[in-house]
Order: C-alpha cells, then sequence, then structure tokens
C-alpha cells in the first residue's frame, strides 16, 4: 500500500545518488489489516454501495430522496383523507375553505420535504468530506531517504592513516613500503 500524506514537502521519488528509499510502517500489522480492509471495502460491497448513497444524497439525487420521501408522502395521503372527510361531512368540498386546508397541507410538506433535504444534502457532504480526510490524512508508511552504505573501508583508512605515519618515518622510503603492506594485508 503505497499512500502517503503530504508532509509539507514532496516525497522522495526514485533514485537520488547515493540514496536509497526508505519506507517505515507507521501502522502495527493489524492495523495495516484494518486499513486495507477498509479501502478494499470501498471497491466493493456494502461499504462502496453506501458511500454511493452519500454521494448521490450530496448531490440531490432525486430517487435516493424518494426512497426518504416516501413515509412524508404517504402521511400526506392521510391528511388529506381527513381533510376531505372532514369537508366532505359538511357537504364543503368544493369551498375554499376545503382549497385552503388542502393547499396549506401541500405547503406545509413541500416546506418540510425542502428543509429535510437541506439537511440530508448537508449531513452527507461532511460525511464524505470526514472519510476524504481520514482516508487522505492516513500515513500508513514514511518514506525517507538513507544514504546508501558503502561498507566498511579498511584499506582506505590504513591508507590514510598509514600513510601518514609510515610517511613521516622515512618520506620516501614510507611510500615505497605501504603498498607491500597493504599486500601482506591482503588490502592492496
Amino acid at each position: 500500500m503505497g499512500l502517503s500524506a503530504p508532509t509539507g514537502f514532496s516525497a522522495p521519488r526514485g533514485n537520488v545518488a547515493g540514496y536509497k528509499l526508505k519506507n517505515v510502517p507507521n501502522y502495527t500489522p493489524e492495523q495495516m489489516q484494518i486499513f486495507s480492509q477498509l479501502l478494499g471495502g470501498l471497491q466493493g460491497g456494502g461499504l462502496e454501495k453506501g458511500l454511493q448513497q452519500q454521494q448521490g444524497l450530496a448531490g440531490g439525487d432525486e430517487e435516493a430522496f424518494g426512497q426518504l420521501e416516501k413515509p412524508a408522502y404517504s402521511a400526506f395521503q392521510k391528511t388529506l383523507g381527513q381533510i376531505g372527510t372532514r369537508f366532505g361531512g359538511l357537504g364543503a368540498m368544493g369551498s375554499s375553505a376545503f382549497q385552503n386546508a388542502t393547499s396549506g397541507a401541500a405547503q406545509s410538506l413541500a416546506e418540510n420535504l425542502g428543509s429535510q433535504r437541506m439537511g440530508i444534502q448537508n449531513n452527507a457532504l461532511d460525511r464524505l468530506m470526514g472519510l476524504s480526510d481520514k482516508l487522505l490524512g492516513a500515513e500508513p508508511f514514511s518514506q525517507f531517504l538513507e544514504p546508501k552504505s558503502k561498507g566498511f573501508d579498511f584499506g582506505s583508512l590504513l591508507g590514510g592513516l598509514g600513510g601518514k605515519a609510515i610517511g613521516g618515518l622515512g618520506g620516501g622510503i614510507g611510500q615505497a613500503l605501504l603498498p607491500k603492506i597493504l599486500k601482506l594485508l591482503g588490502l592492496g
């Protein structure tokens, strides 16, 4: 999993002379397994469907809202039936009072549904933004550049120190002996 969040600088993206890219896990193996399952869940199954539903609600999808508003329309039908029964018993179905009562109930329904839609859309947007913040903020790995190991070069150390020490003994004689000594030690 190569996900990592911005940390204020560009993450190293390749080979930099003399350095190698090192990944260090920030999560325990158990945490990484859960993180991988969450990411995998976004690509299929219930989590993907839930995410699509939230996207639909955030975008004002009529079909998604239709499912949520069904109970309100059923309740409205009951209210209209009650209004009709009340005015029908009086023989006032064609009266302006009946028309005002039905249009008032319809207006109340429209206002309530509009208010609920706005709240549901805002909630869906908040959920989507929160999920994206969490996923984008996840840092399963830290990356850094580590100097490539050149190994310990005993010959260079001996040559540097020994050359000065042996060279100091006899100038040119010391310099002439150094390669022979290194060869005897298997370093030259």
